[in-house]
């Protein structure tokens, strides 16, 4: 069976920039045997199915999922960063800079009230 597969690099921005090169397996491949298959160790294939770095059309794959005629298996970079450390920070600035808006609402009704009081 002919599956197709790539690496998308982090330049890449999720975008294919190559075409995806082919690859011939037996009838009954799984994603770990297409890994092997491409030439890489054990330890990054480990790496990478664990890092859920690895995917066929886009759908995160498992070692154990088996490859059908024309899928194509994308190697994918890993996250630089955590997605929900990332809301957090967003969300805790956004929290901050609401309580900014409203000191600085509150600094110029001050500054009003003190100069119409002289």
């Amino acid at each position: 069976m002919l599956v197709h597969w790539l690496e998308l690099g982090s330049g890449d921005g999720g975008v294919l920039t190559s075409r995806p090169s082919p690859l011939n397996l037996p009838e009954t491949a799984t994603v770990e045997h297409a890994l092997q298959a491409i030439g890489l160790s054990n330890d990054r294939i480990q790496h990478l199915l664990r890092e859920r770095a690895v995917a066929v059309y886009g759908l995160y794959a498992t070692e154990g999922m088996v490859l059908h005629s024309g899928d194509r298996i994308e190697i994918l970079d890993g996250l630089s960063f955590d997605p929900m450390e990332s809301r957090r920070r967003r969300a805790q600035h956004k929290v901050l800079t609401k309580r900014q808006k409203e000191l600085a609402k509150y600094e110029r009704r001050s500054r009003k009230q003190s100069k119409t009081a002289l």
